[in-house]
């Protein structure tokens, strides 16, 4: 037993002594083939049509019509450009989030390193490398991943910024990532604080240390280029916060609000709330306490990464109170950090160079980091799950030459649109209320999309009429007695009906 032991112990000394990068590769390899193995098992969805659209209009189009919506354009302009180089299959639309979340684990490997040990690094990239939410939101042509790659990027150039004598190119990098980090999700703000805790708790920690804070030339020159960059917009997003306090769509918090994202980043299962979701803040706030207390070497690393996973969602939650504005995947660019919080604590926990320290420390990182990819992977094949293309190409191959196609609702027009290969355009059945703080609208306006008020209004021998199985009921009511259904199917959430007009 005892030659074992010292043989593991020259194992370990052996391994520890191969640079970084060779650790890197493996993760890396491994967050790639895991992404790209949901890449196109889902259709394109409602958000994600919206992308493929807005992305082939000229840039200063994209931009006026972004001004309609809640996001702001860093990213569909990003988009724009990707998609000329690459097309707009459903590959290339996901390929640039796929390649976000892997550069986000490379960064958050050097992240790591840099504020505890190689080994937290191993092991929070290759947590994060598992992560189911991170797997997700790779898989989409949105902007998290990007959100998330550049709260990782904007957090190491601050840290460079911090520990660095050649200070002030880094904190000029940290300024502008933190620009275009709020032009690609307005949230990123809320990283800020994370960043002024560190700052502090490295300089001191007390009263006075706030003053050296806020005299620091390097802190006012990236603030103030963040400011001067983001300043062309700031009227826009101040008019969006305008419209969403009156009229959005996202549904009221409760108690299990947080804990549910905190459930989806672990497993992508909302269920998990039941059984210890609820305790799973409080478990982890008292275990950073505890630890940043006992280890006040890793005190504002700790507090770092323990801010950056939750005060942005209690933040949003305690502004939701009066407005709605909370959704899980808004705090992508937390699940970085809330991986690497799981494996500071087991790190630090386990910090002994003993062999059996190492160990154990390497074995709950596995069982973790399967138990997330074997729960997780699961549960993102069922909850992304679409058959759009299915039910599309019913229409594409049975569609006549007097035919009309209709999208009942604005939120099944983008992706179906995606989807059709006929020559004939949707037509949008013109909402009851128009919504006038949602960029689809602002999009559809200058794509002069055909539209009707009235389903009366249809002339046509023959309609497709294209409905959510969520709406269906409401919007079934609207169809005049003199349409007689011929078909009906149901592929996902899209319930497609062939009627003929008998007027």
């Amino acid at each position: 037993m005892k030659n074992i032991c010292e043989n593991l112990k020259k194992l370990y000394l052996s391994l520890h002594k191969i640079p970084s990068w060779i650790w890197l590769i493996p993760i890396l390899l491994l967050a790639t083939h895991v992404r790209l193995l949901y890449l196109t098992k889902a259709d394109i969805w409602h958000d994600e049509g919206y992308t493929a659209a807005i992305i082939k209009q000229p840039l200063i189009d994209i931009i006026s019509t972004t001004t309609t919506d809640v996001h702001p354009p860093f990213y569909y302009i990003i988009m724009h450009f990707w998609q000329l180089l690459f097309g707009d299959s459903i590959i290339s639309l996901r390929s640039f989030s796929v390649a976000c979340g892997v550069m986000t684990i490379a960064l958050l490997f050097f992240l790591l390193q840099k504020i505890f040990s190689k080994r937290i690094a191993i092991f929070g990239a290759f947590l994060a490398a598992l992560g189911p939410f991170l797997i997700r939101y790779s898989d989409e042509a949105r902007m998290y991943a990007l959100a998330a790659l550049i709260g990782v990027a904007a957090t190491y150039a601050f840290i460079m910024a911090v520990d660095r004598k050649d200070k002030k190119p880094w904190w000029i990098l940290y300024g502008f990532l933190v620009a275009i980090g709020i032009y690609t999700q307005y949230f990123l703000a809320l990283l800020i604080p994370a960043h002024f805790v560190y700052l502090w708790l490295k300089i001191g920690g007390d009263g006075t240390d706030v003053i050296k804070i806020f005299t620091n030339k390097n802190i006012w020159l990236a603030a103030g280029l963040c400011f001067l960059l983001f300043l062309p917009w700031l009227p826009v997003m101040i008019s969006q916060v305008g419209r969403v306090s009156g009229e959005f769509w996202i549904p009221e918090v409760n108690k299990f609000t947080i804990p549910t994202t905190l459930s989806m980043f672990l497993t992508y299962d909302e269920r998990i709330v039941h059984y210890f979701g609820l305790l799973l803040l409080p478990i982890m706030l008292i275990t950073s306490l505890t630890l940043a207390k006992k280890f006040h070497k890793y005190r504002a690393a700790i507090w770092l990464m323990t801010i950056w996973s939750f005060l942005p969602m209690i933040i949003i939650y305690v502004l939701s109170k009066g407005r709605p504005v909370y959704l899980d995947r808004y705090f992508t660019y937390s699940a970085p950090a809330f991986y690497s919080l799981i494996t500071i604590y087991i790190g630090i926990i386990f910090s002994s160079k003993r062999i059996r320290s190492v160990g154990l420390s390497i074995i709950f990182i596995l069982l973790i980091g399967c138990y997330m990819w074997h729960v997780g992977s699961k549960n993102i094949a069922e909850s992304s799950w679409n058959n759009t293309n299915t039910a599309i190409n019913r229409i594409n191959e049975s569609i006549k030459s007097n035919d009309a196609i209709i999208s009942g609702e604005i939120y099944t027009y983008f992706h179906t649109s995606y989807y059709n290969r006929t020559n004939k355009e949707i037509i949008l059945l013109r909402p009851d209320q128009e919504l006038n703080w949602a960029g689809e609208c602002g999009l559809i306006k200058k794509l002069n999309t055909p539209e009707t008020s009235s389903l009366n209004s249809v002339k046509t021998q023959r309609i497709w009429l294209i409905l959510r199985a969520k709406t269906y009921d409401k919007y079934k009511k609207q169809i005049p007695p003199s349409w007689l259904m011929r078909q009906e199917f149901r592929d996902g959430d899209l319930i497609i009906g062939l009627y003929e007009n008998k007027k």
